[in-house]
């Protein structure tokens, strides 16, 4: 569900967001790291600056500190401060941390929160006339003054992002070469899938007219053998009969002898033979011309048919729903759901062991039209759909639906087994 926008894109785009969001990401993941880089890099040198400013400072400051000659400390630090655009300001106190004089720069920028201190040590050395050597107990230190340094990154910082921004360029050209080569690539590979699909439903469709003729050719070559079997075996057949009955007729006026009741008997059973021969004729013509189809339309050619599975089912009951409108149903739609139905109930007679099976035929209205829905359900053993191959029944059933752009499932398991038929309308 989190992904259901994906389904509306095209081959494309999905293509190119395949490509350019781990690339993007990488682009964005650099951009971050070189930025926090040129920040780490300002701030270690900030740190390592201030203290060495400091002390530079305190280190020439103790002789003006100690003559009192201000006038030419605050131009030597003036002229420090001027060269060097990362020092904010400098401030000098006595030792009582009285301020003697503050320098600060003309840049303007930003000052850093922190700051930098130094003491500004006066160094004694008392010396013996004597050996005119000194002793280390005659020198002492003293602190006369103090050296506060405050430092500011926005030169620093303006520094490293001029460099910042050329890295930023040079990634970004990459990243533009990047998408143009993948908007390519994705271009010429939709078109080659464009082409490859519409090559295989050019050819998907082209099979579908192949199984409509195809059956629509075997169709009528059932026709064409059902009119030759009642119009040539069947009209024989009824001759054959219409004879011996009058083999018979003549029989019987003969004399009653061994004889005549031998031809009598053998006439009789060549009528017998006839009018089974013919009454399976009869059956094998509608089972290869469905006229109740043409006359009753399917709902009733269907319920016909169940009908007549229920009479001749042993032990099963057999069942047929309706619901909706068939009257206007195309013929080839109709002998096609037909001809699944019957097959579908002849595998059942055959394999299921069922005790009941129902059969249902409805309208489903859908986003993309009508559709005719089929549904064959039985009670009986069921099978393992991973362990069985579907027989040539199953194979022509779905050939069929497929004929028609519609589909065949099959529901099974341990017990009972569903077919469902979906057939589109107004193909």
């Amino acid at each position: 569900m989190a992904l259901a926008f994906w389904r509306g894109w095209s081959v494309r785009a999905r293509l190119l967001s395949i490509i350019i969001v781990p690339v993007a990401y990488m682009f964005v993941t650099f951009v971050a790291y070189a930025w926090q880089s040129r920040l780490t890099e300002v701030r270690e040198e900030l740190a390592e600056r201030g203290p060495l400013v400091a002390k530079v400072v305190a280190d020439s400051s103790e002789y003006s500190i100690s003559l009192g000659k201000l006038d030419e400390l605050r131009s030597s630090v003036s002229r420090m401060v001027q060269s060097d655009s990362s020092i904010h300001k400098v401030e000098l106190f006595d030792k009582a941390r009285k301020p003697l004089l503050q320098v600060a720069s003309r840049s303007g920028d930003q000052p850093e929160p922190s700051y930098y201190e130094a003491p500004i040590l006066r160094r004694l050395v008392w010396m013996n006339m004597q050996s005119l050597a000194p002793g280390p107990e005659g020198m002492t230190v003293e602190t006369v003054g103090h050296v506060r340094v405050t430092m500011s990154s926005t030169a620093m910082l303006r520094k490293q992002t001029g460099r910042f921004c050329f890295a930023l360029l040079v990634a970004s050209l990459g990243l533009l070469v990047c998408a143009l080569l993948a908007w390519h690539l994705a271009k010429q590979f939709s078109h080659s899938l464009n082409a490859s699909i519409r090559a295989l439903r050019e050819a998907d469709a082209e099979k579908r007219r192949l199984i409509r003729k195809v059956n629509s050719a075997v169709e009528e070559e059932r026709k064409s053998i059902a009119l030759e079997i009642h119009d040539e075996l069947n009209a024989t057949l009824i001759a054959v009969r219409l004879e011996s009955q009058r083999v018979v007729d003549l029989s019987r006026k003969l004399e009653q002898g061994p004889e005549a009741q031998e031809i009598a008997a053998r006439a009789q059973g060549v009528i017998q033979l006839a009018l089974g021969l013919y009454n399976s004729g009869r059956a094998l013509v509608r089972r290869l011309r469905p006229e109740v189809l043409e006359m009753l339309g399917l709902q009733g050619a269907l319920e016909e048919m169940v009908r007549h599975y229920d009479r001749a089912g042993a032990g099963c009951r057999f069942e047929f729903q309706a619901e909706g409108d068939f009257s206007k149903l195309d013929s080839a739609v109709a002998i096609s759901a037909y001809r699944t139905v019957q097959e579908a109930l002849s595998n059942v007679v055959k394999h299921a062991r069922a005790t009941r099976v129902t059969v249902s035929l409805r309208q489903a209205a859908g986003p993309q039209g009508s559709t005719l829905l089929i549904e064959v359900a039985d009670n009986g053993k069921g099978y393992d759909p991973a362990q069985a191959s579907p027989g040539i029944g199953i194979i022509g059933m779905r050939e069929r639906a497929d004929a028609f752009g519609g589909s065949l499932a099959i529901a099974t398991g341990h017990q009972g087994t569903t077919i469902t038929i979906r057939l589109p309308l107004g193909m």
